[in-house]
């Protein structure tokens, strides 16, 4: 299903939501991964990262949201790789993660109504309290879903930042902006 459909299938409530959001955070371990750390003997992890989210999180920056990650481990991968991720702020190794988004959201000057927050798991739920946008991603657990507004179709680590910020740029009308100086007139997108 195209964004635009999907857009039009949500409440009014929730689409007026997905237009005003300013920033926008993500949890990283289960959102930005599928959550799966490969650890070597020499005692390094890696994560893997999906390249259709950075392109997501890259539009979202062009766009003029702000992106940032609020994540309860320090890992430095993410973070440390802008050329992936343009981060406009981070907040790592942080278990209080509503302190934690409140205080990312302060440094920007954004208020927390106009904020989307995705989240996979339990610690998530305090940040997702505060964000005027939560959002859950499709495989996140059972127990958090309630307090979202929006899940994605999309699994963690496998498209769903990108679903997320491809909504947020259709619901201001940048998507279309953007096809357009890809592909054309909108009518010419595949």
């Amino acid at each position: 299903m195209r964004c635009d459909e999907i857009l039009r299938s949500l409440d009014p409530a929730v689409r007026e939501a997905f237009a005003r959001v300013e920033a926008l955070a993500l949890d990283v371990d289960g959102v930005l991964t599928d959550g799966g750390i490969t650890c070597r003997a020499d005692g390094t992890e890696s994560l893997t990262f999906n390249v259709r989210d950075s392109s997501g999180v890259w539009q979202a920056h062009k766009a003029g949201i702000r992106v940032g990650i609020v994540t309860g481990r320090a890992t430095g991968i993410p973070e440390s790789k802008p050329a992936i991720f343009p981060f406009s702020g981070t907040r790592t190794g942080r278990l209080d993660k509503a302190e934690a988004l409140l205080s990312l959201l302060a440094e920007w000057g954004v208020a927390p109504e106009r904020c989307a927050y995705v989240g996979d798991d339990v610690l998530d739920a305090p940040a997702l309290r505060v964000a005027g946008l939560p959002i859950c991603v499709a495989d996140a657990d059972p127990d958090l879903i309630p307090l979202a507004r929006y899940v994605t179709r999309k699994p963690g680590g496998r498209g769903a930042v990108r679903e997320v910020t491809d909504l947020l740029l259709e619901a201001r009308g940048a998507r279309t902006a953007l096809y357009a100086r890809l592909f054309g007139p909108a009518g010419d997108r595949p």
